[in-house]
């Protein structure tokens, strides 16, 4: 489909960029480290759909388009577009975190205990009182390191999980080329985990609500940080390159038998991505399990277990993009859907 668009006055469009200057400019005397403590999960957010790990810049994305998080992961996109490939870091290990949160509503009891961390699922929502009363009991707690398994693990050492197979060399980089279908996990995982979150969740909702059936039970949820290293071009020796904050969850969901060996096990799916956001790595679980194990579900098919639809329809970025450009002059083409009309009412009086 082509457009036709016509540009307005210079002057204009200046004075239109200026007015929006005018309207935020007392957002230029809120520093980064305000942002980036103040404003942590929109900072997190933006870096995760931005699919680009920067503090700084998430705080100045935030600046720059008062506080719109879809504008500032535009950004933060953007940005990224630019960045020189280095090369690819070592495959992280969910299990090293260095762990805020970890919890589990499939077992009471897990290995390091459940750990409730920084959250606002125990908040009462009511405005009472302001944020100075509320933090006169705060807390100083250290995180929690060293390897801490998936609390899931131990089903795997019982047989009782369905273990997808891998079918690909090396994962596909989305960001290199988009993929074509048939669409592998690591396309799908990689699209979800740059998606935004309000699409995620609205996508994993319809199959929870009954246009489909995952129900999940979270077996680990997980929020923390995580060392990302990288082989030396030099020295050939893994170098740290420094610590990011991350979320995973790993979901569990309902049973049938293994077209492998035709032994009954259950289905997971997992969920992953860059900063604290809970609710986007549980809805990302809930779609990788219904792509990934439709012979599990009794629902038939759905919005969720598409992967055509999820793959093209997550991404905030380009859906808005596609949403806002309908404000450019699209005067010549809806001059001819008149004229069409016109012609139409010609004939039909004919």
């Amino acid at each position: 489909m082509s457009y036709v668009a016509i540009k307005g006055g210079s002057e204009a469009i200046r004075s239109s960029k200026t007015f929006f200057r005018d309207m935020i400019h007392h957002a230029e005397g809120i520093g980064d480290k305000e942002l980036q403590k103040g404003l942590i999960f929109s900072c997190d957010r933006i870096m995760g759909e931005g699919g680009l790990y920067s503090e700084k810049l998430a705080a100045e994305a935030i600046r720059r388009t008062g506080g719109d998080l879809l504008e500032a992961a535009f950004y933060m996109r953007a940005h990224r577009s630019t960045c020189r490939r280095v090369g690819d870091a070592e495959t992280l290990n969910c299990g090293s975190m260095r762990l805020l949160r970890r919890i589990s509503s499939a077992f009471k009891d897990i290995e390091g205990g459940q750990i409730l961390g920084p959250s606002c699922d125990y908040v009462i929502r009511l405005f009472h009182g302001n944020l100075q009363e509320e933090e006169d009991n705060s807390l100083k707690v250290d995180s929690m390191t060293g390897p801490l398994p998936s609390a899931v693990d131990s089903m795997r050492l019982r047989d009782q999980v369905i273990v997808l197979p891998n079918h690909e060399d090396s994962p596909h980089d989305v960001s290199r080329s988009f993929p074509l279908p048939p669409y592998t996990r690591s396309s799908l995982m990689q699209v979800m985990s740059r998606g935004e979150t309000g699409a995620m969740l609205a996508f994993a909702y319809t199959s929870m609500r009954g246009y489909g059936d995952v129900h999940p039970t979270i077996g680990d949820l997980r929020i923390g940080y995580i060392e990302v290293k990288f082989t030396h071009p030099f020295t050939g020796k893994k170098v740290k390159v420094g610590e990011i904050r991350v979320t995973a969850c790993e979901s569990i969901g309902s049973f049938n038998r293994d077209p492998g060996d035709g032994k009954l096990r259950l289905s997971t799916g997992f969920g992953f991505c860059l900063g604290f956001n809970e609710t986007k790595a549980i809805a990302m679980s809930i779609l990788d399990m219904a792509m990934h194990h439709k012979g599990y579900s009794v629902g038939g098919v759905d919005i969720a277990s598409n992967p055509e639809i999820i793959i093209h329809h997550v991404d905030g970025i380009e859906s808005m993009g596609f949403t806002n450009h309908f404000k450019l002059p699209h005067y010549v083409t809806f001059q001819a859907d008149l004229h069409v009309l016109e012609r139409a009412k010609e004939m039909t009086d004919e």
